[in-house]
């Protein structure tokens, strides 16, 4: 009987041995640890917030509404719904948002300041559309983007689902960010074959975030400037934009005012640093180099546009890195984890010296994860 068990688990670790040393299973297994990995990175930096945890041990996690409350998480989202509430009220959204809004009140995030929120009015008519769900919101939105992503790759390129575990990625979906959702619209503009009024329309939703949406919004009336659609695909931005600008304009006359007058406070709270800044510009120029050669013959596959926006735009955190998504394509390759473990290093802390190592250091690591000097790009799966 004995014999007969020990037989049995010899077996067992034999079957698990042979399984473990087929390449695409420790591959997985690879990207399970780096999922891990990113994870634990970037609950620790982000997820638990400035503040220190309160020194008594509570006997049930009842607290935990308060801590997250007073943490990073959703925290980008729930200035967003604040601001949105703010102006939804007649008031300004672009001064000080009250902690009754579901914000952390503790002076160290700066909500007791002007300039919290800086987006264009535009943006608060479609985040108004939000705030029927109340507190579920962050995760409605979170569902959309992913929605849009699931919908773009479902048909091109599956694998890119490995992404889960890049760190840049699971920042922007802890802090409620939007960069994602304006890049989705982007990318499948990129991909349609014509573009016309309809599109036009979708891209002057892009533009609520001009920093994101401009680059690839230029490269796209580029692209179509012999398209017999062109002045349809204008007309729509045209057209989309004022549609936006109506609402906040009516309900709030002074609005444009107070925006403008809120970028100076806004810059004045957040660090604002491009990848080219400082020693960022040496790790910056590599990538630069790798990326051109990597693409070599084919420049118009390399998705330059969004390239670009990663490398130029000044930034204030690495989940604005999720601008190279279109261009990322995971290889089953050892390169990829190292890639996806290189940006889950390259997260913080985040200072005027070390942001634009950070920025173009995701830069560098977009390269390692579409397959270092293995990739293929003939394969890519955006323009």
């Amino acid at each position: 009987m004995a014999k007969s068990s020990s037989k049995a688990i010899s077996n067992h670790f034999t079957k698990a041995w042979d399984w473990g040393k087929n390449r695409g299973t420790r591959l997985g297994f690879s990207l399970i640890i780096s999922l891990i990995f990113s994870l634990t990175l970037v609950t620790s930096v982000f997820a638990l917030g400035k503040s220190s945890w309160p020194n008594e041990t509570p006997s049930v996690i009842g607290n935990l509404g308060d801590r997250l409350e007073n943490s990073t998480f959703s925290l980008d989202w729930r200035i967003f719904m604040a601001a949105t509430t703010q102006w939804w009220r007649g008031e300004n959204p672009y001064g000080i948002l009250p902690s009754e809004l579901g914000l952390p009140a503790s002076s160290e995030y700066g909500f007791h300041k002007p300039g919290a929120f800086a987006y264009p009015p535009t943006a608060l008519t479609w985040l108004a559309l939000f705030l029927p769900f109340g507190s579920l919101s962050f995760y409605v939105w979170t569902l959309v983007q992913l929605g849009a992503w699931w919908f773009i790759i479902l048909r091109r390129y599956k694998f890119q689902l490995a992404l889960f575990s890049w760190a840049p990625l699971i920042v922007h979906l802890v802090l409620g960010q939007n960069t994602l959702g304006i890049v989705f619209v982007l990318w499948a503009a990129t991909l349609a074959q014509k573009r016309g009024f309809l599109w036009g329309l979708a891209l002057a939703w892009t533009l609520t975030k001009p920093q994101v949406a401009i680059l690839p919004i230029l490269w796209l009336l580029w692209q179509d400037c012999n398209a017999s659609q062109k002045y349809k695909l204008w007309l729509g931005i045209i057209t989309g934009t004022i549609l936006l600008a109506i609402p906040p304009t009516i309900l709030t006359p002074y609005i444009w005012q107070d925006w403008l007058a809120s970028l100076l406070d806004y810059r004045s709270r957040l660090q604002h640093t491009a990848a080219w800044e400082g020693f960022g510009i040496f790790i910056l120029l590599f990538a630069a180099f790798l990326w051109f050669r990597r693409f070599r013959g084919i420049q118009n596959q390399a998705g330059w546009q969004w390239w670009l926006t990663a490398a130029l735009v000044p930034q204030t955190g690495v989940y604005a890195a999720v601008v190279l998504l279109p261009v990322l394509k995971p290889q089953q390759s050892y390169w990829t984890i190292g890639g996806i473990l290189m940006a889950g290093l390259l997260i913080g802390p985040a200072t005027p010296i070390t942001l634009p190592i950070l920025l173009s250091g995701q830069v560098l690591a977009a390269w390692l994860i579409c397959g270092g000097p293995k990739s293929k790009p003939q394969n890519l799966p955006a323009q």
